[in-house]
């Protein structure tokens, strides 16, 4: 009783049938599941600015200080309430062209800062910038 080796050693093929069909059934599904967003297409051309706009203007910096547990904003060494909304659009109005510094003391709320950033830029300042607020603490 002698074993044959051809016969014990099958080729065993591998079938790509199953491997194809579940590539099918994978493609189909992200196809169906997924949404595209449609092209939106600019209506007004984008205008390109002249070497005379492109220069950047002279403009003053007002820093604008918030304390902590204070509903006051400190505009160099003069006090303005939140509540006080024709001082805020007399100062942009004056310094229209101004860059508007925000800076927050140590306990200012979140909340707070963005308050003013809003009333300023509500009242037509052009340029606003927080300026080391919630900075991280410095390892020592």
């Amino acid at each position: 009783m002698s074993l044959n080796l051809s016969q014990t050693k099958r080729k065993n093929a591998i079938s790509l049938t199953p491997l194809i069909d579940v590539v099918f059934i994978l493609l189909l599904f992200f196809m169906l599941t997924s949404s595209f967003v449609p092209w939106r297409i600019v209506d007004t051309p984008l205008s390109v600015p002249t070497e005379a706009e492109a220069t950047p203007e002279e403009s003053e910096n007002i820093i604008l200080t918030l304390k902590a547990n204070d509903e006051q904003v400190w505009i160099e060494e003069q006090v303005v309430r939140f509540s006080d909304q024709a001082a805020f659009e007399a100062l942009v109005t004056e310094n229209n062209a101004g860059v508007f510094i925000i800076q927050a003391e140590d306990g200012v709320t979140l909340q707070t800062l963005m308050s003013l950033a809003d009333r300023l830029k509500l009242n037509g300042a052009k340029t606003v910038s927080i300026a080391n607020a919630f900075a991280m603490p410095e390892a020592k």
